[in-house]
């Protein structure tokens, strides 16, 4: 019998998070379980899931401010997810569900409250380092919770630091390496922008346009790499988050700024991406500069199975994909001198850029493997359905989090 599954994700817009639930959704045994996936909100996400025959339904969380929330996003947050609950337990009922899987923080209480109505097993997909306070808040839920799936240590630690007794619940399901072809089809954008000079080497920062990610940071960077060199050009690939005001502003700044330094000429903001894929090929080095803890950026996965040389800060989940010096470059932090340092030590020496790439692929490759992934989620998968089941493999070890 086929086990249904509703899937929970609190964007219909794609992200990170999205590409890992589509990730998901390819690794299931067709055989054993049958998905559902409920969003909030529509967008480019919502409408690629329904044109491949996944069937979406509603879920009514509302928007929120992406980053500070303020106390009014609180008290509605708490009453839309209780009625949310309510809504999602009829659904359930209603539809046969045997298994909610949460994909993202603001479905992980409504997720469990449902769970809980309706006694069905819950999973928890933490893509996230989890704020102290929504950690706190969410650890109280947790027993409700039949799996936490973990794509890093550090996604686990908020949780595991205020329970530590979820380490038998937890699983390190570490994201795949993407399922690109060999040879990516070149966008007019892309070929327009590639032919930039013999010796020119190109840094790179994709994804997402807010401050957490660092593009203003990026940008002070490049402004000092080109104090000593002008065979260098700088791309920030991405776009703010459709809807989100402070992204569009933050944005805005960020291209005033290029043009008031005198430095357009050198860096270029491309935010009409459709297929992310084929930009990585204007890159020699991918930078990240981020300005906290990340869990595991997917940008730095794809970049190294690309070949691609890596400059990104030690925090978070970053140190455990990448091995400084090996296949990689790390930095304390994504400070502009310290990246700037960094991207000027890979500048002028191609040969340290090859071995690096190179390592870097081999190593991605080997460790998160679309194969791994596969057998790792549908075994936890399974083993919701043996409540009793103990020894599951690839807990996380509270030693290992302890040392961190």
């Amino acid at each position: 019998m086929r086990r249904k599954i509703l899937f929970l994700d609190q964007f219909g817009s794609k992200g990170g998070g999205q590409q890992v639930l589509l990730d998901t959704l390819g690794a299931l045994n067709p055989e054993q379980f049958d998905p559902t996936v409920a969003l909030n909100g529509d967008g480019a996400f919502r409408t690629f899931l329904q044109s491949r025959g996944t069937q979406v339904i509603d879920l009514p969380l509302g928007s929120y401010h992406s980053r500070r929330k303020t106390m009014g996003d609180m008290a509605r947050f708490g009453q839309r997810t209780v009625r949310c609950s309510l809504r999602l337990a009829s659904s359930i009922v209603r539809n046969h569900f045997d298994l909610v899987f949460a994909n993202g923080p603001r479905t992980f209480a409504c997720g469990a409250l449902a769970g809980r109505l309706t006694g069905r097993p819950v999973i928890w997909h933490l893509h996230n380092v989890l704020p102290s306070k929504m950690a706190a808040a969410l650890s109280l839920m947790t027993p409700w919770v039949s799996q936490l799936i973990a794509c890093s240590r550090a996604a686990a630690e908020p949780l595991l630091e205020r329970r530590s007794s979820l380490q038998s619940k937890i699983r390190l399901i570490h994201n795949p390496v993407p399922d690109w072809p060999e040879t990516p089809q070149s966008g007019r954008a892309v070929t327009n922008l590639s032919g930039h000079g013999e010796g020119v080497v190109s840094f790179g920062l994709l994804g997402r346009v807010t401050p957490f990610k660092g593009q203003a940071q990026f940008v002070q960077a490049a402004h000092l790499v080109l104090q000593r060199s002008k065979k260098v050009r700088f791309f920030i690939i991405g776009s703010p988050a459709p809807d989100d005001a402070e992204d569009s502003v933050y944005f805005l700044e960020l291209k005033a700024h290029v043009k008031s330094s005198g430095i357009a000429s050198h860096v270029h903001l491309v935010d009409e991406v459709t297929d992310v894929r084929s930009y990585y090929s204007l890159l020699d080095i991918v930078v990240l500069a981020s300005q906290g803890k990340e869990a595991a950026p997917r940008t730095l996965i794809e970049a190294m199975y690309l070949g691609k040389p890596v400059i990104a800060p030690s925090h978070g989940g970053i140190s455990e994909i990448v091995r400084d010096g090996e296949t990689g470059l790390l930095l304390p932090s994504a400070e502009p001198p310290l990246l700037a340092d960094r991207m000027l030590e890979l500048l002028n020496d191609p040969a340290r850029r090859s071995v690096l790439g190179a390592a870097a692929k081999k190593d991605v490759i080997a460790r998160f493997s679309r194969n791994v992934f596969r057998r790792k989620m549908n075994k936890v998968l399974n083993n919701c359905f043996e409540p009793r089941s103990k020894g599951l493999e690839h807990r996380i070890d509270p030693a290992a989090v302890a040392e961190r």
